[in-house]
């Protein structure tokens, strides 16, 4: 996706995590999140916050660390890490609700690869109490409706909103469609940042439908079930 014009906007800067990046990385943006390469679910994020003196605000799961100094940070840090490569982002500024952030999963969908891809189904999964993450298993956090959580939250949502995530949606669908001509479906995690932009997180290929089970409304989990039928 990052040799993607259309997407490159929305895509947060990623490099391979070695120290001396994330040095700069903090400099520049402050809070740098660290994700293991392939990784899923929110599992092995770690947040580092500059807090000045060299001192850094670590925050694994619902832990929070304050360390002093730059090797002794190195040192933890690399002790969180998972047996993976990983990836060194800027925090996107998360929309937040009563002070939780919450993230944004697009469900898109085609029968073969001859035929368009849809949305079938759009929430929102809001962090638990202590959590950076928003997986919502593994932060005890809830899934709402989109829009439900776009309005209990401190977004600056214009009527574009919607139609943004829709349009981005729709090019990581025919990206990634071309690249993988036998997919199917695709669970798309999208941050909305405080400004209302979409940022893209990852998109699964193996999406769970748990999530939209969890939804009062069962419309979009009927829709999807039956989209999956061949």
């Amino acid at each position: 996706m990052v040799k993607d014009e259309l997407l490159q906007e929305y895509l947060p800067k990623t490099r391979v995590y070695s120290p001396e990046e994330l040095w700069e990385y903090a400099e520049a943006f402050t809070h740098v999140m660290l994700k293991p390469s392939g990784g899923g679910g929110g599992a092995g994020i770690i947040q580092v916050t500059a807090r000045g003196e060299e001192q850094y605000l670590v925050h694994s799961g619902s832990r929070r660390r304050l360390v002093d100094g730059k090797e002794a940070t190195i040192r933890y840090v690399e002790s969180l890490f998972r047996p993976k490569t990983y990836l060194l982002q800027p925090r996107i500024p998360l929309g937040r609700i009563n002070g939780k952030p919450f993230d944004v999963r697009v469900m898109i969908q085609r029968k073969s690869n001859k035929e368009p891809w849809k949305i079938t189904g759009w929430c929102a999964k809001l962090a638990g109490p202590g959590y950076v993450v928003t997986n919502v298993a593994r932060s005890r956090g809830k899934v709402l409706p989109i829009q439900t959580a776009i309005k209990l939250s401190n977004i600056k949502a214009g009527p574009h909103l919607l139609r943004d995530i829709r349009m981005v949606a729709a090019a990581v669908a025919n990206r990634l469609g071309r690249a993988y001509p036998t997919l199917r479906e695709i669970g798309l995690d999208l941050g909305i940042d405080v400004d209302g932009k979409p940022w893209i997180i990852e998109a699964n290929f193996r999406p769970s439908l748990s999530l939209f089970q969890k939804l009062e409304d069962k419309t979009f989990y009927k829709r999807i079930v039956s989209m999956r039928k061949r």
